[in-house]
């Protein structure tokens, strides 16, 4: 079904439930732009994780931004991330939202249809529990939450399902492009991070994934980055939380006097204005590559999903690979025994591992070797990323 089951020029109060990781946000926030053009009228309520309220807060299509907060003894307190947003919530609750939308397609694991469950909307829409095994498994009975259910095709990419579900609420896509929302402060606090003269390249790197099965050996990612560096000509900005200063650490010792070490020192939207002042980036498939297609610059992605897999599964390149036309995906050609065709289960990096450093350094430099050396003009950004631009679906390559 996809006709629209809802007239949202009639809406006067909307909630957005968007419980996921940094990445998940980065692939809706088209959605969100499309959802305020088509329902400039209504008040615009967000609800995320306080793990994405970073990122969250300065969006300009939401009228407020709030995160659900456990409260002792049971229940859930939703705080303001933006000022007044906790209040905001209260009025519309009160007063009874027209609309709550779930742009979640897979498996809801933070608890996203139960705040919809319980927004006392007129009308709740999602996709409906069926769409993927994971989600039919572990979300049974979830589809008695909403009062419409959207089944799309399979296999495509999170950016495509979340407009998908905006023209089933009666929406029309504002364009397809991914974009963040960067304050002055944040490229402030980048150029002081990175500290370096005008004219001098530098590339960004980011080893840290949610799960090690989706990371590079550390090894083998400082072998790739130190020949990328020198091709370039370029220094390395590695970016991550605390866990991934072993890996940054391997890195300087492969680089020595070319490594500034950024793990632990940055929020996201910092880590994103750090990625923007570079001239590309090097990721797992995780948060950070999106950030990078986010602002704009090229980026390498390590995928341990292989070449022939389930395009509908939740490590695909089909359905998450940053959305971007200057992507590259570098994926294993084939699952390595005893992990199945569809994808890597192992608990470690297994198949990922398959990928051969020196074709994996061909693809990178191939992918930054060709576009703008040094830091990013400040002129170009310091004034804003401006509208983004519609992505066209990048190549899904196996090396």
């Amino acid at each position: 079904m996809t006709d629209a089951v809802f007239d949202l020029a009639a809406a006067r109060r909307i909630l957005v439930v968007k419980l996921d990781e940094a990445g998940d946000f980065v692939l809706a926030t088209a959605f969100l732009r499309g959802l305020r053009a088509s329902a400039p009228q209504a008040r615009i309520l967000l609800a995320v994780r306080p793990a994405v309220a970073d990122l969250a807060a300065p969006c300009p299509h939401v009228d407020a931004v709030v995160s659900p907060q456990p409260k002792p003894g049971g229940g859930i307190d939703l705080r303001a991330v933006t000022p007044g947003g906790a209040a905001a919530f209260a009025e519309a609750f009160r007063a009874g939202f027209d609309l709550t939308l779930v742009p979640r397609y897979d498996f809801d694991r933070h608890g996203a249809t139960s705040l919809a469950a319980n927004s006392r909307a007129r009308a709740v829409l999602g996709f409906s529990e069926t769409v993927t095994p994971w989600k039919a498994s572990g979300n049974a009975g979830f589809d008695r939450a909403y009062t419409h259910r959207l089944t799309p095709p399979p296999g495509r990419h999170e950016v495509e399902q979340n407009l998908a579900l905006l023209r089933f609420a009666g929406g029309v896509p504002d364009g397809d492009g991914v974009e963040l929302y960067l304050t002055a402060e944040d490229r402030a606090e980048a150029a002081r991070l990175l500290a370096v003269v005008e004219g001098e390249r530098v590339i960004a790197v980011a080893p840290g994934a949610a799960a090690p099965r989706r990371e590079y050996p550390p090894d083998r990612l400082a072998m790739v980055v130190a020949v990328v560096a020198v091709g370039l000509g370029a220094r390395v900005a590695v970016i991550g939380t605390e866990r991934e200063r072993a890996a940054a650490a391997l890195i300087a010792a492969a680089l020595p006097g070319r490594v500034i070490d950024l793990t632990g020192r940055t929020g996201l939207r910092v880590a994103a204005a750090v990625i923007e002042r570079t001239g590309g980036l090097i990721a797992m498939d995780s948060g950070p590559a999106h950030l990078g297609a986010a602002v704009g610059v090229p980026v390498a992605v390590f995928s341990c999903h292989p070449k022939g897999g389930d395009p509908n599964h939740h490590h695909a390149p089909e359905r998450f690979r940053p959305w971007s036309a200057r992507t590259q995906v570098l994926r294993p050609s084939a699952a390595l025994p005893p992990c199945p065709a569809e994808s890597c289960t192992a608990a470690e990096a297994h198949c990922i591992a398959s990928i051969p450093p020196n074709r994996a350094v061909a693809r990178i430099l191939d992918l930054l070797g060709g576009h703008e050396s040094g830091l990013r003009s400040a002129l170009d950004r310091d004034g804003g990323p401006g509208r983004p631009c519609d992505r066209s679906p990048p190549a899904n390559e196996a090396i």
